[in-house]
């Protein structure tokens, strides 16, 4: 029986669509909203290895296994994305909402970046209108009300995706737990089969030398 390490180096197994294995292995029924399946639970270790064997068990749930950890990052790192936005959309939320309070004409004092760590201070009049940055170079001009319908929709967009993103995290994780857990159960089990498989053959030996002799 090879080391845990070892089946790791192992060059895995090409998974194939009409592999039986997969069939049982992967639940394609129960999906989560961005349609990645499930991972059966092997309840019974001893008749799976009987029929597919350990080492294929073993490949195809490390690269399952692996496939989630990509998935997870993935969306990890949207994650981080949006949680940087939402608190930059909150925050022309309330600069919007502070203009538009302020009477039209009047002049306010307002404190600009002019590049990296410098600012300067300025008396401008109050707009009755604002540029929002789209994305891809394109800036447009909205009076106030379109400013802050526009962003409560992208906010409550944002906030709705990081909602969604949690979930599928806990819907993946689950699905490693589980292959985690087969994995080490069928390890396990083939390890236990190679001890016994050296015992039998070292008693078959001796006995055998044994006769021998007599």
């Amino acid at each position: 029986m090879q080391s845990k390490e070892d089946n790791q180096q192992k060059p895995q197994q090409e998974i194939k669509e009409e592999d039986p294995l997969l069939k049982v292995l992967i639940d394609k029924t129960k999906k989560n909203s961005r349609g990645v399946p499930a991972m059966n639970f092997i309840d019974n270790v001893e008749e799976w290895i009987d029929k597919f064997t350990s080492q294929r068990l073993i490949s195809y749930i490390n690269q399952y296994i692996n496939k989630y950890k990509f998935m997870e990052a993935q969306i990890v790192k949207r994650n981080e994305g949006l949680n940087v936005k939402i608190p930059d959309i909150e925050k022309c939320l309330g600069t919007i909402d502070y203009l538009d309070k302020k009477e039209k004409g009047k002049q306010i004092n307002v404190d600009y970046m002019v590049s990296n760590n410098l600012w300067a201070k300025a008396e401008v009049n109050v707009p009755d209108s604002v540029f929002l940055w789209l994305g891809a170079n394109v800036m447009c001009e909205y009076k106030m009300e379109e400013a802050k319908t526009l962003l409560n929709q992208n906010l409550q967009n944002a906030k709705e995706q990081v909602k969604k993103n949690n979930a599928d995290l806990e819907f993946i994780k689950d699905q490693m737990t589980i292959g985690e857990v087969n994995y080490a159960r069928i390890y396990n089990e083939a390890v236990r089969r190679n001890q016994l498989a050296k015992k039998k053959a070292a008693a078959e030996k001796s006995s055998s030398t044994g006769s021998t002799v007599a």
